[in-house]
């Protein structure tokens, strides 16, 4: 019996050290890390340089007429040289990019600068976690994030008392305000068909997203009517929480935008924080574009107000150049952040550990995010690496970019512009030929200028009139990338109105 039982062990230290010579290989030796490395790195600087000079546009074919299919998972290992080369044809030679100084679509702040892009390697190289406070780096990586958010608050004006987290997007960020916002007003699922949320037509969709995952799917989303400048009124929204009281209904929040994404419009914070005032409701400021626009000393009258909201969401992946994945929540009443997010009970894993304390609060009692990375490094390393003001000069840069380009449209008289840029969106359209569908126009300058892959644009529709939307903000562009723009779109332009007035 002893004899069989030692066998047994035997055995079973045999495969422990046949797996431990098998497994090994997940530890790479520094020889062949330092030729990763430099792989990698080959690749990031041909990036890079292309990129500098203009040798690719925003939207990049494969040079081989069509990419390669992605290849599948397998059992076996692939050459690391093999998977690098997979990730150049997908990644670096083909598709659109964001980072390029020439791509004015959507809201891209560029992908990150270079010491943003290694606060994102550092911490996942280090396996850094920030979940709670602990010993050593831990504790450190939390009060580093502490102070980020204390910045950002105070960016605001957000008063002592208020607490946050560092998240992965303004959609996380956005559904953990609204749930902090039900559970602060004691709403019951019972209420919720009757609970109304108020927004204007240009809310980003994440408030509905974030409505449907707290489970208020029931609730009523009433978008309000704009001004002239796309912005909500405090007047519509007094008109509209009285008859809802009256109808019976709760009046519940209002979802203000400090730069709406197709327009860049700022909502008036501080009217409508009058009205939420008058009414008790919870007022949410989606800042993630236009926030960080208040480090600009020129444009601050328009964040008048926002230190009266009760959460604001800012990303700092678009306004601070920062790595795509990093948005900062700030709940003005930190407590009720912490009762949203917290246990009531410390969990059973951590009984006996000192991590849940009345002294440390831990972003994992203030997000709903337990085990979350240490986001905050991409954030930390360029702002202490450039110091704040280079930040500030680089949107100053950008607002007066948008000025630029409106002005050149204005000047030739052959664009309508519907409004002046508050921010870095510019909207226009081309005036089109006699009998020609000014909306079908657009639409074929928007498709020409985009094929050409030297610019990228997205369309704005508005009130079912087709408008073309320039968005500066990538940290790499500048006034040469504003001119090759204007003239693209003037030579653009030019070609496809002769071209429909000879078929004409």
């Amino acid at each position: 019996m002893e004899k069989m039982q030692q066998t047994q062990e035997d055995h079973l230290h045999q495969t422990l050290l046949d797996l431990k010579v098998k497994t090994s290989v997940l530890e790479v030796p520094q020889v062949e890390r330092e030729k990763m490395t430099s792989r990698t790195m080959e690749m990031v600087n041909t990036y890079d340089d292309n990129i500098r000079n203009l040798t690719w546009g925003p939207v990049k074919t494969s040079d081989q007429g069509s990419l390669p299919a992605v290849d599948e998972i397998k059992e076996d290992p692939t050459e690391h040289d093999l998977v690098l080369q997979d990730f150049n044809a997908h990644l670096v030679n083909a598709g659109t990019n964001p980072g390029h100084p020439t791509f004015f679509g959507y809201v891209s702040g560029g992908g990150g600068t270079y010491p943003a892009s290694l606060g994102a390697y550092i911490p996942a190289t280090l396996a850094t976690y920030s979940g709670v406070h602990g010993h050593g780096k831990i504790t450190a990586i939390v009060e580093m994030e502490n102070k980020l958010i204390k910045w950002v608050a105070d960016l605001f004006g957000y008063p002592a008392g208020h607490a946050g987290n560092i998240t992965s997007g303004g959609s996380l960020a956005t559904l953990t305000a609204l749930a902090v916002a039900r559970d602060s007003r004691e709403l019951k699922a019972a209420d919720f068909h009757r609970c109304v949320i108020y927004c204007s037509e240009l809310t980003h969709y994440a408030l509905e997203k974030g409505l449907r995952a707290v489970g208020m799917r029931e609730a009523i989303l009433k978008t309000l009517p704009m001004d002239q400048s796309f912005k909500m009124t405090a007047a519509a929204l007094e008109k509209k929480i009285k008859e809802d009281k009256e109808a019976g209904l709760l009046p519940f929040l209002v979802a203000a935008t400090l730069g709406t994404t197709l327009t860049g419009s700022v909502d008036p914070v501080n009217d409508i924080a009058d009205v939420c005032d008058r009414h008790q409701l919870w007022l949410h400021v989606d800042a993630a574009y236009g926030g960080f626009f208040a480090l600009c000393d020129e444009i601050k009258q328009l964040f008048v107000g926002v230190e009266r909201s009760d959460s604001i969401v800012v990303n700092p992946h678009k306004g601070l150049f920062v790595s795509y994945g990093v948005s900062v929540l700030v709940v003005r009443d930190g407590e009720k952040l912490r009762q949203c997010c917290s246990m009531e009970q410390t969990p059973s894993c951590f009984r006996g550990c000192q991590v849940f304390t009345a002294e440390h609060l831990n972003p994992s009692e203030l997000s709903f995010e337990l085990t979350r990375p240490f986001r905050g490094a991409q954030m930390w390393l360029p702002l202490k690496v450039f110091g704040v003001g280079v930040f500030r000069e680089a949107l100053k840069e950008k607002l007066l970019l948008a000025r630029y380009f409106y002005g050149k449209l204005k000047g030739t008289g052959q664009f309508e512009l519907p409004l002046e840029p508050e921010l870095s969106v510019v909207l226009f359209r081309a005036t089109a030929p006699p009998g020609v569908n000014i909306n079908n126009f657009n639409q074929q300058l928007l498709d020409g200028l985009n094929s050409d892959g030297k610019i990228f644009m997205t369309p704005a529709v508005l009130s079912d009139e087709f408008y073309l939307r320039v968005c500066v903000l990538c940290f790499r562009t500048h006034i040469e990338h504003i001119d090759l723009c204007f003239s693209l779109i003037q030579e653009k332009r030019l070609y496809l109105w002769e071209s429909l007035r000879c078929d004409a």
